[in-house]
């Protein structure tokens, strides 16, 4: 409370998680508000990529698989150094996120990312 008897809250916001499992993937959604609106993450690990040695033909066709994904405006593909394949989208909702706008996003993700990561599914 100030001088003038206004409340205001002075501890940092924290993120807020979320998961949801579609066709056998778990996806994790974080929610983190902050001045401006809302930092809304979606990410689910989808597979590791298998090596070289393993399987050429496979990995083959799941770095076209990726490379073809790369046009993608609502969810990328990324491989870390692990080799492990993760799918990611991020959006910033202005002020709160009500429950439309969450499935919005949500959806505009999973639009994205869903025909790909059936694709994938098939060599992984």
């Amino acid at each position: 409370m100030d001088e003038a008897g206004d409340f205001s809250v002075t501890s940092p916001t924290t993120a807020s998680r979320h998961h949801f499992f579609l066709d056998g993937l778990m996806f994790h959604v974080s929610l983190t508000p902050d001045d401006e609106g809302t930092l809304l993450q979606i990410w689910a690990e989808v597979g590791y990529m298998p090596f070289t040695i393993e399987s050429p033909e496979k990995r083959m066709r799941l770095s076209k698989v990726l490379r073809a994904a790369g046009h993608l405006q609502n969810a990328r593909f990324v491989v870390d150094n692990k080799q492990m394949i993760m799918v990611l989208g991020q959006a910033r909702v202005d002020g709160h996120v009500t429950l439309p706008d969450f499935m919005y996003e949500i959806l505009q993700f999973v639009q994205d990312a869903r025909p790909y990561l059936k694709v994938l599914g098939q060599y992984l």
